[in-house]
């Protein structure tokens, strides 16, 4: 009942009078793309609508919480908790405009001065209330491409329940995993075949033609020896000297008979048996749903009409290609080692 009587007085609120003219509101904003810039410390929000009637919708905040740069255009990178901010005073507030004429958000929202044009015929300010932020990963759904190695959620085990596959045993589900098969070569390499290659039912590359993709084959050629071991020692040494993991792949060994070692098993004797990893840091796409909720807007001339919301679906800010590190279990212990390390130094050096 109370969200008829909000939605009756909403309509009569559609229309006002301002020297003699009619202004028509639509407040037709509801679930807009947002885009987001900053302004004086101010983390700004805005939607806008130029059919029929040229009119805006800015959500205003600052708070601690939220991402503190905008170069990854990014509110925040929490995506289990909602951040829930409340709205009141100049920092954090919702405002709605009607101009003149239309208007291009980014000159109006992200200025230190707002252009002269268009003019603002009417402002409404929000009043109480709480802005509500909830961020999911958006590249989830079993045709998304999460970790971009070119094969879909769905083929790489992604399962809604979280019960993802692991080829590897890495601690990384293969939807995540820049390598599923932990042989040093990046999935999105060695997945794909070429017209006169052997390949699976599904047309990935499959060198031994066991049936198993090269991309899930910790032995591409089948030759006895792991593909991650069919390397250079020159390289591996390469990789860690200067700190580069682009060495450890074993796609730069040489090649024999126009095939590198790791796919031709004619060469089976083991290069050189070592436990290093590819750098796993992908980047990822985020959206953020914003909720306006228990507010009122109050029009700014004086004439203190009021128009009460109990739920307000601001929009949605969606975000791609976001930094997201991840670690093996491996390079985890191996970190994990480091830091004792680097403790008990501390502690012997106190003691001396």
């Amino acid at each position: 009942m109370k969200k008829i009587l909000a939605a009756l007085f909403f309509s009569f609120a559609l229309y006002s009078c301002d020297d003699g003219d009619i202004t028509v509101t639509s407040f037709d904003l509801e679930n807009s793309d947002l885009t987001l810039c900053e302004i004086d410390g101010k983390k700004v929000l805005w939607a806008v609508n130029n059919e029929d009637v040229y009119e805006s919708m800015s959500l205003e905040l600052k708070d601690n919480r939220l991402n503190d740069t905008l170069t990854q255009k990014i509110l925040t990178l929490e995506v289990n908790d909602s951040i829930v901010i409340n709205l009141s005073g100049e920092d954090n507030r919702l405002v709605y405009r009607i101009y003149d004429s239309e208007i291009t958000g980014g000159e109006y929202f992200c200025k230190g001065v707002p252009p002269g044009s268009p003019r603002v015929i009417e402002e409404y300010v929000s009043a109480g209330g709480v802005a509500i932020i909830r961020t999911r990963f958006n590249d989830i759904s079993l045709d998304a491409d999460a970790d971009g190695d070119g094969v879909p959620n769905g083929e790489e085990g992604y399962d809604p329940n979280g019960d993802h596959l692991d080829t590897d045993g890495d601690g990384i589900p293969d939807y995540l995993d820049i390598d599923d098969d932990n042989d040093n070569v990046p999935t999105a390499i060695e997945r794909a075949a070429g017209p006169d290659d052997d390949a699976t039912e599904e047309g990935y590359l499959d060198t031994d033609v066991d049936g198993i993709p090269n991309y899930l084959d910790p032995d591409d050629d089948d030759d006895g020896v792991l593909t991650r071991h069919e390397i250079d020692p020159a390289d591996v040494q390469r990789a860690i000297d200067e700190n580069n993991d682009a060495f450890l792949s074993p796609i730069n060994t040489a090649e024999v008979d126009g095939f590198p070692n790791y796919l031709n098993e004619n060469i089976f004797d083991p290069n050189f048996e070592h436990d290093l990893q590819l750098d796993h840091h992908i980047t990822r796409s985020y959206r953020s749903t914003i909720e306006i909720k228990n507010f009122n807007l109050i029009r700014q001339d004086g004439s203190g009409e009021d128009i009460r919301f109990d739920s307000y679906i601001l929009g949605r800010l969606d975000v791609t290609r976001i930094p997201f590190q991840q670690f093996t279990n491996l390079q985890q212990e191996n970190e994990e080692g480091e830091g004792d390390n680097e403790n008990s130094e501390e502690e012997t050096n106190t003691e001396d």
